[in-house]
């Protein structure tokens, strides 16, 4: 899933980092919305604000601090137009906004009829709150900076190693990227290291370099064919056998033992009639003793 969605994220940070989408007004709350959001996300946020053309403000009553804005919005349904009315709460103050609906709580982008309230009152600029961090592609993911395989299903010591250097050091780089001086002394430092480091491998010779590889070999024997690795899953339980169950099983083993001969024998009529008899007392005492008998 990881290895799925990295390429993914990789991709958009790419496309929103060449251009961005043209505004279709010559709002300032749009082109707030256009810096911030993604392109994806944009698009939707644009979808509202050419609905807000068929918001119209029918009236306005004051609650407190509060203004109630009953909004009439018209559409089209199967080609027949129809309207529709909501109810919205704005606060001059701090230019915060709730619709009866609660379209922003469920979609988390500002609806169409706060957006024509807005326009109503002349607000140039959304509060931050209405701006959500989620959407935003100005964020950038430390993952991607990192180098990972997710293919590799476990890994030995010196891979966990790598990426424990590798975290540390980016660590150190984030905090002197800034100023072009820190830099130098940052590269003058890690070369010096790098040669200190070499000069301690060499001096404990080719024993001592430790190796990427697993040194761990198992051998098998060709004839015997490889080891015997226990499977996934749950395992086999013993469980209780029922009565009936464990006299069809125990049948079941005799017959494996001791099958019965080649060449059939002569029937003796005796036996014959022994054996019908017997069938007939099953029959009258049930179906289950006659199963009995069969085995």
């Amino acid at each position: 899933m990881l290895g799925n969605k990295e390429p993914k994220e990789s991709k958009d940070d790419a496309v929103d980092s060449k251009g961005v989408v043209p505004c279709s007004s010559s709002s300032t709350i749009e082109r707030q919305f256009q810096r911030e959001y993604t392109t994806f996300k944009f698009r939707e946020v644009q979808q509202e604000f050419k609905k807000k053309g068929d918001c119209l403000v029918c009236g306005v009553t004051q609650d407190g601090d509060l203004f109630c804005v009953t909004v009439n919005e018209k559409y089209l349904l199967y080609g027949e137009p129809r309207s529709w009315t909501n109810s919205v709460k704005f606060d001059p103050a701090t230019h915060k906004i709730r619709c009866e609906y609660n379209m922003f709580e469920s979609r988390c982008i500002l609806f169409c009829d706060c957006l024509a309230v807005f326009f109503y009152y002349g607000v140039d600029r959304v509060p931050s709150c209405y701006v959500l961090l989620r959407w935003s592609k100005n964020v950038q993911h430390k993952h991607t900076f990192i180098k990972s395989s997710h293919d590799e299903k476990q890994s030995d010591e010196s891979h966990n190693l790598f990426r424990g250097l590798c975290s540390h050091f980016f660590n150190v780089a984030q905090d002197f990227v800034t100023c072009e001086k820190e830099a130098v002394m940052l590269y003058s430092s890690l070369d010096e290291l790098r040669a200190k480091l070499f000069d301690y491998r060499s001096n404990l010779g080719p024993r001592s370099v430790p190796t990427t590889q697993n040194s761990m070999v198992i051998q098998c024997d060709p004839a015997l064919g490889p080891s015997k690795v226990a499977t996934k899953g749950r395992p086999r339980l013993k469980r209780l056998l029922s009565e009936l169950d464990t006299c069809i099983k125990k049948s079941m083993q005799r017959k494996k033992k001791n099958p019965p001969p080649k060449n059939e024998e002569a029937i003796n009529p005796t036996t014959m009639m022994v054996s019908a008899m017997r069938a007939n007392e099953s029959q009258e005492h049930g179906g289950f003793l006659s199963l009995l008998n069969s085995f």
